[in-house]
């Protein structure tokens, strides 16, 4: 029995490996942390806003976690928007970790009263570093099930650095907005290797979302209660995955009830759905604190211990009240 155990744990450090490698961190609060999806959403508010999130996925096992901080704000004489990010994940226990650090613009055009069109750019660099120390590969395994403390494989490098681009388009009106983003533009090879060489693939975020208003504040847009559907989906590689998330707001108080994954879709036998997502927050005098928590549906629900995540942000120098945009919380 634990020899069988060790050769499982080799294989899931081999496909934690692998998987990394080619999938970008996943947030369960992407409408809380907008920029992350799009630079298309910087300066969304009308103003400035700055906002942190952490993130502990699989908090019972070592699995990864995930730091951002990330400000935007909106300058209206130019109808133009600005924002920076720095992201760092940790992997697998820190056998793989990343930094990153993007800039952001977008223009904002109007084409109607109410409808805008938002083309967005981001560029940004990243340091990416491997520790094989707290890998176990198959050939440390002895028949007996024993661990051997050193392994024939050799890495050709454990740190890199690489510099990246992505691209936006979003339309808004006042009460929906719906875009895609196409991001890993350059396709870096990440590979600690010479052979096989692993390039990033690109990563497309396709998402839209509507407000339903159910009673009216002071503002033209800005009711005193509405539920808010959202959607995103994104693909890189052979990775698909889809967040759906519904949210309830009234004055200061948002709870939230969302799924991540793809129904009845279950490539080589893999099942695809994820989580369940359940989320509560508030805000006063420009603050707003949301915290969510995943309960895994998937193999790993009796072991995973499931994910937390939290997101602080402040928001500020808003032009008007008619300017704050009902998904940016």
């Amino acid at each position: 029995m634990m020899k069988n155990r060790r050769y499982i744990l080799a294989i899931v450090l081999a496909v934690m490996t692998v998987t990394v490698g080619a999938q970008d961190f996943l947030l369960s609060q992407p409408w809380a942390a907008t920029t992350v999806i799009a630079p298309s959403f910087a300066g969304y508010t009308g103003g400035g806003r700055v906002f942190a999130t952490y993130r502990n996925q699989w908090s019972s096992i070592k699995g990864s976690q995930t730091g951002l901080v990330s400000y935007d704000q909106y300058f209206h004489p130019i109808r133009s928007s600005f924002g920076a990010n720095l992201n760092y994940t940790s992997y697998a226990a820190g056998m793989l970790a990343q930094l990153q650090f993007n800039l952001q613009y977008n223009y904002a055009v109007q084409m109607t009263q109410d409808w805008y069109f938002r083309p967005g750019l981001q560029l940004g660099v990243f340091y990416r570093t491997v520790d094989l120390s707290k890998a176990t590969f198959v050939d440390q395994i002895a028949a007996d099930g024993s661990v051997i403390g050193t392994s024939s494989f050799q890495a050709d490098q454990t740190s890199m650095v690489r510099f990246d681009a992505a691209v936006s388009i979003m339309f808004t009106g006042p009460y929906f907005f719906g875009g895609v983003c196409a991001d890993r533009l350059l396709g870096n090879s990440i590979s600690i290797t010479n052979q096989p060489s692993t390039r990033q693939n690109i990563k497309l975020n396709v998402f839209a979302g509507g407000m339903i208003p159910i009673s009216q504040g002071y503002g033209k847009y800005d009711p005193k209660d509405d539920v808010t559907f959202a959607a995103l989906y994104q693909w890189q590689g052979q990775y698909h995955q889809i967040d759906i998330d519904a949210m309830y707001h009234r004055k200061y108080l948002m709870v939230g009830i969302g799924y991540r994954g793809i129904p009845f879709y279950s490539p080589d036998g893999l099942t695809s759905t994820d989580a369940l997502k359940v989320m509560i927050g508030g805000s006063i005098a420009g603050f707003s604190l949301s915290y969510s928590y995943d309960v895994s549906l998937s193999k790993l629900a009796n072991v995973s211990g499931g994910s937390h995540e939290i997101v602080l942000t402040y928001r500020f120098k808003e032009y008007k009240p008619n300017d704050r945009h009902f998904f940016c919380y």
